[in-house]
């Protein structure tokens, strides 16, 4: 079992992977978010990573994202992940795969960036409690939430792009972070 997070544009072998794993997502017309997998939907990513299985199978791929309409030392981990091989869905428990890009993405912007506080977000509601339970009991990474949702797209207009997060740093950032 191996995680590689790498910048876009800096290693053409994983590059390449990641974006035929990303295709093959989005022409999935069965997965009820496959537009969230075009290329314009990481434009933002600053990074990229795969999770590969002991047989070396990508199993996990995602991204690290930074957007203006976020603090600027704000960046969003697990972005647009998708599993391209290994289509179990997260019920028990937090998949092995997914603890190990969270920790490789956190690693990746401890080195890489003046990140001050990372998060994950989802539209849905009801998935921040069980998550955070999960990612602190399995992996020993800590986050909090709160009962605001947070702008994650420029759309203030557009309701998808208000967001619960949960997150990890410097709490005094989401005090500049537009929030209803």
């Amino acid at each position: 079992m191996r995680t590689v997070t790498w910048a876009p544009g800096t290693n053409s072998e994983y590059d390449a992977l990641f974006d035929q794993l990303r295709e093959v997502q989005y022409n999935d017309r069965s997965h009820r978010l496959w537009k969230n997998y075009d290329r314009e939907s990481f434009q933002f990513a600053v990074a990229l990573t795969i999770h590969f299985d002991d047989d070396d199978i990508p199993e996990l791929c995602s991204s690290i994202s930074n957007r203006d309409c976020w603090p600027s030392e704000a960046y969003r981990i697990l972005n647009r992940a998708w599993k391209p091989n290994n289509k179990k869905a997260f019920l028990k428990k937090i998949s092995d795969c997914m603890g190990c890009s969270a920790k490789s993405q956190i690693n990746w912007l401890a080195e890489h960036t003046s990140c001050k506080l990372y998060f994950i977000s989802r539209q849905t509601n009801n998935w921040d409690k069980w998550v955070i339970e999960n990612f602190e009991k399995q992996f020993k990474l800590v986050f909090e939430t709160d009962s605001y949702k947070y702008l994650t797209c420029p759309n203030e207009c557009d309701d998808t792009c208000w967001q619960t997060i949960i997150y990890s740093g410097d709490t005094t950032l989401l005090n500049i972070w537009k929030r209803k």
